[in-house]
């Protein structure tokens, strides 16, 4: 099992992907490789190289379990009382690092909250499995370091000459690079796929066909969304833009918008903006100079009127919504609205 993986797992259909670290519940490290290496037989070493800074910053990790024939156990959390046909309480957290047939490392982690009181149960409980390669028998391209500077390799030819103070792996076929504290992207030919200007790039990964093909771009406190060839899909000009569920909610001050990671759909001019309304109109509720509007998922604004037929008593209400939208007054909201 000692070697140096790749920390990005690989690809496996109708799967949560996770990162190694965060299966070893370090959400926080972010670090393209790791380091196994047993200590003895049950105290297993993670060592890696962080970029901290644009530094890069050694540290381990030391896990200790139990090593068996085919893998490596280790409990982060076994916690479980039962009373037989009363009462049951567990709290399981545990993972199984060995190899699968094609010698990538093979996590299986199994997890277990779950709980009952006489008959009546909850929680969730299951096993999730991922695949990490190696870096000596992938295939893929490999930072190097010479003379201080950073390029990749396949095997052992030179692909990209080390121009670079840092570079992250790639992510499908580009990656991230730096030269005096900037990053850009490059594809896996050396070209320039957008301008080394940004403080930071960070993929965004979702659990859909969209991990990996877009990032988010922060400088000088304002952030965007860059796609993987380079094009600014959401311009840099948020101060925050944060998953909402169905969209990314966009702020400029305590303004509010809606986006997606290919364009925005409502620009941010709203002093409140609801999640979309799931009843027969389909619409969010959004509040703008006091007056209330509704907008569409198509970036179209509505005024309202007072629906009749909605009523509240207390906290109940009786299913209608509290507006109707002025069909008539439908109007295309101007991207350019929100920098007024």
């Amino acid at each position: 099992m000692k070697g140096k993986y790749f920390s990005r797992p690989f690809l496996l259909k109708n799967n949560y992907n996770q990162d190694f670290f965060s299966l070893i519940n370090k959400k926080s490290v972010k670090s393209d490789f790791f380091n196994l290496e047993f200590i003895d037989n049950n105290i297993l070493k993670i060592s890696y190289d962080e970029i901290v800074e644009n530094k890069f910053v050694q540290k381990e990790i030391i896990l200790k379990g139990k090593r068996k024939k085919k893998f490596f156990e280790v409990y982060f959390s076994k916690k479980q009382f039962f009373i037989p046909f009363l009462f049951g309480n567990f709290s399981i957290d545990r993972l199984r690092i060995g190899f699968d047939k094609s010698d990538k490392i093979l996590i299986r982690n199994f997890s277990d909250g779950s709980g009952n009181i006489l008959f009546i149960g909850g929680g969730f409980s299951g096993e999730s499995k991922f695949l990490f390669e190696s870096v000596e028998k992938s295939s893929t391209l490999i930072p190097f370091t010479k003379n201080g500077k950073w390029g990749f390799k396949k095997k052992n030819e030179i692909i990209i000459e080390p121009l670079y103070d840092f570079v992250r792996t790639f992510d499908e076929n580009y990656t991230r690079v730096c030269i005096k504290n900037k990053w850009g992207l490059i594809d896996d030919k050396g070209n320039h796929l957008s301008e080394i200007i940004y403080d930071s790039i960070v993929p965004i990964t979702s659990n859909n066909d969209d991990y990996l093909k877009y990032s988010f771009v922060y400088s000088n406190g304002k952030t965007g969304i860059i796609n993987s060839k380079g094009k600014i899909t959401v311009p840099q000009i948020y101060d925050v833009i944060k998953n909402n569920g169905e969209f990314l909610e966009i702020k400029i001050g305590d303004k509010i918008g809606l986006c997606n990671y290919e364009k925005v759909i409502i620009p941010s001019i709203y002093s409140r903006l609801s999640s979309y309304i799931y009843h027969q109109y389909n619409y969010a509720e959004a509040e703008r100079n006091k007056i209330i509007y509704y907008v569409d998922k198509q970036g179209y604004e509505y005024q309202t009127n007072p629906n009749p037929y909605y009523s509240k008593i207390g906290f109940l209400e009786n299913g209608q919504p509290k507006y109707i939208p002025n069909l008539a007054s439908k109007r295309k909201i101007d991207v350019e609205e929100q920098l007024k």
